[in-house]
Order: structure tokens, then C-alpha cells, then sequence
């Protein structure tokens, strides 16, 4: 490192050159320096849903849950 290679002092600086300064070290500190070792943000994987047995599903509903499903579904398809 040599004398010429530091920079002079702020007493020594003009008006310009100090404004020139100051924006310099605002612009440094508002943008964001990438850290070395930080890894890409992955997206979460999605939760799945536990699969429900049409056979269980039946199993389950009452006979007039089953009626009625029935019902339903004759009338969806006379549609």
C-alpha cells in the first residue's frame, strides 16, 4: 500500500466531491450485497391430502345418507 493510494481526508475535500462522497456511500449501503453462501429459496411442497377410500367413504354414511346419494346422482345423470 502506498501514500497516494489512500484517500485524502474530508477536512481536505471540497463541497462537490463530498456530496459525491456521501451519495457514494448511500448508494452502497441501499443495495443488497448477495451473501457467499446463501442458498436459493425452494418453494414448500404442497401437503397431500390423505387419500379417502370410496369403499370406506360408503362404509361410513348412514342408509339415508346412501339414499339420498343415490337419489342425487340419478337425477345428475337423467340431466
Amino acid at each position: 500500500m502506498e501514500l497516494a493510494d489512500l484517500k485524502t481526508t474530508i477536512s481536505n475535500l471540497n463541497d462537490e466531491e463530498l456530496l459525491n462522497l456521501i451519495r457514494g456511500i448511500r448508494t452502497s449501503r441501499r443495495t443488497a450485497k448477495p451473501k457467499p453462501n446463501a442458498k436459493p429459496k425452494s418453494a414448500k411442497p404442497e401437503r397431500k391430502a390423505n387419500p379417502v377410500s370410496f369403499d370406506a367413504l360408503l362404509g361410513s354414511m348412514s342408509p339415508e345418507q346412501l339414499e339420498q346419494l343415490i337419489n342425487t346422482l340419478e337425477s345428475e345423470a337423467k340431466k
